[in-house]
């Protein structure tokens, strides 16, 4: 809690009010008498909000559950919520959310509750944020770069809330419980929407968003979180009720990522199981991945020989060409365009960027919406999370960011290798490194971190990963955890 500051008052000593919080209060109280005054009802929902606050600021870790359920419904309940200026967007509600995660971390560290650099994981980040700030002086859309610095602070604010606050094993079991429970939500929408909506038929323009943005980043979500639903089933040591259960939403989870019809998807969830088996037991698991997998491509080899196939029919000149006309009037529209445009994003991109500054980038956020309007003339994503944060930051951000993202992976690595218990091992520790080798694999042709939902996953996951290697390899007893040797 807070620094616990002692005054002297009538000769009996008691814990003094930081002065911080006497005048918010007093601040908090004219504000409330002042809306009170012209408007009641807006007074009274002021002086709720002030009261759920205080409770935040007393209780943080009433904040992270929260956070977890937030992270499966923020993308599609939050984001058409949004305040335009001139017709264009100024801010949606997931930035405010946002906002008030970064301020409510600037909060905790100023009145000493958190220590960030106590996480392992905040050095090498923090040099990439401080990177991605810098880019600020440079950009060339300043507004845009403030958005993408809050963005990308805020999944990491939600993994300090994690590793800071949740210390204790049973409120880590809790946090990974509605991490996995809350899978089934998106699930059950999505087998609503294969149901009612698509009428059980599978096709790329009819893709399931689940409670997602759109298809993609519910597939990405799905290809994620089924490895975690997995080892519920295969390692975890709940009753055979809870199991089935699992097993249940694991097949449904798995009808659903067929149905968001994306091949990043497909790959990354194939790629993870496979990193997943490896680790967890490579002799009896990994020959049964391999085998479910080759007759998925068996049952589904119509869709996939549709969905590759034309990657080998398009010749290199296709791939250079500057004209994106051919691809809606193409017959291999839905497999060459996808590639083709990909590669044409990226020689927008650094054409620009050699025509702005190759080592410091145009500034964090700035080409979707942007750069791309002025350079393509029409919108079009990076489809790369290397080529955004190249073009952002520049040579020198993507080394930095490279840096962190190689350091991440080995302290994932170390939590995999470490002494815990081979049923946390299982179900926790070994789907959180999967699965961040196959998001640094998807990275290299699709802007996951762009999608809130996705991005907090990443963070959410390797919190709790982070919390369990803690306090099974700190000393168990009242005194804070301290930095960890590897057992």
């Amino acid at each position: 809690m807070f620094d616990a500051n002692t005054a002297r008052i009538n000769g009996v000593e008691r814990a003094a009010v930081p002065r911080l919080f006497l005048a918010a209060g007093l601040f908090c109280a004219v504000m409330i008498g002042y809306l009170a005054f012209f408007n009641a009802a807006v007074g009274i929902g002021f002086m709720t909000a002030v009261m759920l606050l205080t409770l935040i600021v007393v209780y943080p870790v009433v904040l992270v559950p929260a956070m977890v359920v937030l992270s499966v419904v923020i993308e599609k309940a939050l984001t058409p919520l949004s305040i335009t200026v001139g017709g264009r967007e100024l801010l949606n509600f997931v930035g405010v959310v946002n906002l008030c995660l970064v301020g409510a971390t600037m909060l905790y560290t100023a009145t000493g509750q958190m220590q960030p650099f106590r996480s392992l994981i905040t050095r090498p980040f923090a040099i990439y944020l401080a990177v991605v700030l810098a880019s600020l002086l440079y950009s060339v859309e300043p507004m845009m770069t403030v958005k993408s610095f809050v963005r990308i602070s805020a999944g990491f604010c939600v993994y300090l809330l994690i590793t800071q606050f949740v210390t204790e094993k049973r409120q880590i079991d809790r946090i990974f419980h509605i991490l996995v429970f809350a899978s089934a939500i998106p699930i059950t929408v999505g087998l609503y929407q294969i149901v009612f909506r698509n009428h059980f038929v599978l096709s790329r323009d009819l893709r399931i968003p689940g409670t997602f943005r759109n298809g993609m980043s519910y597939a990405m979500y799905l290809a994620i979180m089924l490895p975690y639903i997995f080892g519920q089933v295969a390692f975890s040591r709940g009753k055979p009720l809870k199991r089935g259960f699992f097993l249940a939403v694991f097949l449904a989870g798995l009808i659903n990522l067929v149905y968001s019809a994306t091949r990043i998807g497909l790959g990354v969830f194939a790629l993870a199981m496979i990193v997943y088996a490896m680790l967890a037991n490579p002799r009896k698991l990994l020959p049964a991945i391999l085998v479910l997998l080759f007759l998925s491509v068996i049952v589904f080899f119509p869709y996939f020989a549709a969905s590759f196939g034309g990657y080998l029919k398009t010749d290199l000149r296709t791939y250079m060409s500057n004209d994106v006309s051919w691809d809606m009037r193409s017959s291999d529209y839905i497999t060459a365009s996808s590639l083709h445009i990909r590669v044409f994003v990226w020689r927008q991109m650094l054409r620009a960027l050699v025509a702005t500054n190759v080592l410091l980038g145009a500034g964090s956020g700035t080409w979707f919406e942007n750069i791309d309007l002025k350079t393509v003339g029409f919108r079009l994503a990076s489809h790369s999370d290397y080529m955004e944060v190249l073009f952002g930051t520049g040579l020198v951000g993507l080394s930095v960011y490279l840096l962190f993202r190689i350091k991440q992976l080995l302290l994932l690595v170390r939590f995999a290798k470490s002494g815990a218990e081979h049923a946390v091992r299982a179900t926790v520790l070994y789907p959180c490194l999967a699965t961040h080798v196959a998001c640094l694999g998807m990275s290299i042709t699709e802007v996951w971190q762009s999608y809130s939902g996705i991005y907090w996953l990443s963070w959410i996951a390797c919190g709790i990963s982070e919390s369990y290697y803690r306090w099974y390899c700190s000393p168990q007893d009242d005194a804070p955890p301290v930095e960890m040797q590897e057992k």
